[in-house]
């Protein structure tokens, strides 16, 4: 039986429930388009749109970094294997995920383990969407120098 205090409960927890979700669409900000940027959130170069068949090339202030796919294009449901290479011998890979840019779904981790030094490769898969384009984004944390720096990549999933 719904009594009158089991009522206001549920109508203080809607109101929480509501006042959280409207506070995380609110406070959400848009994320930068295939850039590579430093710890200040300055883009520091721009990448081409990438098909993976090459590697995509992300130009720092002394350092690069590529990216590749082994077996392009990326499919939903499909293993994909990373490798993320870099001109620089000392640097590692903080951590990395990936999140849906078309919608949220959720952040999948990925973990890269170093290969040999200024080699890093990953295995993942992202799950199929609903909508015939899914843009999912790549974001690697990176330590060069001591410095940390945000590598961030798009890629597109068709059905």
């Amino acid at each position: 039986m719904l009594t009158k205090s089991k009522m206001v409960q549920l109508v203080i927890m809607l109101i929480v429930l509501i006042t959280l979700f409207i506070w995380r669409t609110i406070t959400t900000e848009p994320e930068q388009l295939n850039t590579f940027s430093s710890a200040s959130t300055e883009p520091v170069s721009e990448v081409l749109e990438c098909d993976y068949v090459t590697p995509c090339e992300f130009i720092g202030e002394q350092n690069t970094f590529w990216l590749s796919v082994v077996n392009p294009p990326i499919k939903a449901e499909q293993w994909i294997n990373f490798r993320l290479k870099s001109n620089k011998k000392e640097w590692l890979v903080v951590d990395a995920k990936i999140v849906g840019k078309t919608m949220f779904m959720g952040r999948i981790p990925v973990t890269f383990t170093k290969i040999e030094k200024g080699f890093f490769a990953a295995k993942t898969l992202v799950g199929a969407c609903t909508t015939p384009i899914m843009v999912w984004q790549l974001q690697i944390n990176v330590e060069v120098n001591e410095t940390k720096k945000l590598l961030t990549f798009d890629f597109m999933i068709k059905k």
